[in-house]
């Protein structure tokens, strides 16, 4: 019913918010790259790294969780016919 179509809008939703969210923040960092400083260049690259390596595993979690929530949500569909 309608549940399971409500289930998948917010699901996606869900989803693409933490991605625009993750690539915000890269932008947001790329900026830094704007500045003519050797500090900020500096400052770039290390906060540009460390943000990666960070990215990386959580959308390795993100992956695992919204993997286990379509599980779980096709159970409960299956389940109910």
């Amino acid at each position: 019913g309608i549940d399971y179509l409500s289930k998948t809008a917010s699901f996606g939703m869900r989803l693409f918010g933490n991605m625009f969210a993750g690539e915000m923040v890269f932008m947001l960092l790329a900026l830094l790259g704007a500045l003519a400083t050797w500090w900020g260049a500096g400052l770039h690259f290390a906060l540009g790294l460390v943000w990666a390596i960070f990215h990386i595993l959580i959308i390795v979690l993100q992956g695992f969780i919204f993997m286990m929530l379509t599980l779980i949500y096709l159970g409960q569909a299956h389940d109910a016919h």
